[in-house]
């Protein structure tokens, strides 16, 4: 019973899961499957609460967050419970100890000398990719929304920008290869589809390479077609070389928006909807984060009521 073949008892479980989850959702668990569990078990009788310990060792030791490991135990976990289901293996108890959650850190973001010189090259080199950072960095968009913008959702008489699709990679579950295609769904909640004022910063920019002719032409790519996200990181990573500006990822440009935001004294609830973020709760646990002077001018208000 327990010499059943993982691999296979995997793809059975994949093709019953089909048909409760979203492709986004199996697509995930499936590259989890190929890169992580698959190449360590060969039979069902090789999984056990010691190998499986063994693995979420062995991948916090690689550099893997603790989050990402318990995501991929978590994982494992579904097979094992659909075996047992199956009948395939016997049922038993899989206690994993973790290491204590880390310190939270703040989201990274561009110091302001960086954005200001970030913002100068954009607008002086303001090819179709760097509108897209620029919007990221004015707008606070995610990566997919972006790379998903149409000229048609870029309202520049009314000044405003509007979210309606993003982009993500999908990878193909039941190909042995890891083909891929990217794929245009909606935004990842309802308040994810939103309306977002462009600056008269933004607006002078924008005017300089402006398809109103073209509404179906994505922004970033300059054709039918949306661009790779992935094309989108490697070319802030280019840039951000280029400018002397400590590797970041894209979605520091979305961190930095956000925290610009606070100290301009946006109030939260504002904020949160123009991130949009579903609870606003999100933000707050995001970008809140009051520094020591903050507190101290606090303390001195309240002081100088009494």
């Amino acid at each position: 019973m327990s010499r059943k073949s993982f691999k296979e008892a995997c793809r059975q479980w994949e093709s019953d899961k089909a048909r409760f989850v979203k492709a986004t959702s199996l697509a995930a668990y499936s590259l989890t499957l190929r890169h992580h569990l698959e190449p360590r078990f060969m039979t069902l009788g090789d999984i056990s609460p010691e190998s499986v310990q063994q693995l979420a060792d062995e991948e916090l030791a690689a550099g893997n967050s603790p989050s990402t490991v318990k995501g991929i135990v978590l994982v494992l976990k579904m097979i094992i419970r659909y075996c047992e289901k199956q009948g395939w293996m016997p049922e038993r108890r899989y206690e994993i100890t973790f290491p204590k959650r880390k310190e939270k850190t703040s989201p990274r973001v561009l110091l302001l000398e960086e954005e200001k010189q970030l913002l100068s090259w954009l607008s002086e080199n303001p090819s179709l990719i760097n509108i897209g950072l620029l919007i990221c960095l004015c707008c606070g968009l995610r990566i997919g929304e972006v790379c998903a913008l149409k000229w048609e959702d870029v309202d520049i008489r009314q000044r405003v920008i509007h979210i309606r699709r993003t982009v993500h990679r999908i990878y193909h579950q039941d190909l042995s290869n890891h083909k891929s295609e990217l794929t245009l769904g909606v935004p990842k909640t309802e308040d994810s589809r939103r309306e977002i004022p462009i600056s008269n910063y933004l607006v002078r920019i924008l005017n300089k390479v402006y398809l109103d002719s073209y509404p179906e032409q994505y922004v970033v790519s300059g054709t039918r077609s949306p661009m790779d996200p992935q094309t989108f990181r490697n070319h802030f990573k280019r840039v951000a070389s280029k400018l002397g500006i400590p590797a970041r990822k894209v979605h520091s440009l979305r961190h930095s928006f956000a925290t610009r935001c606070i100290e301009s004294k946006c109030d939260f609830k504002t904020l949160s909807s123009l991130l949009g973020h579903a609870d606003i709760t999100t933000t707050l646990n995001l970008y809140v984060h009051p520094g020591l002077e903050q507190k101290r001018r606090c303390v001195e208000d309240m002081m100088n009521l009494l």
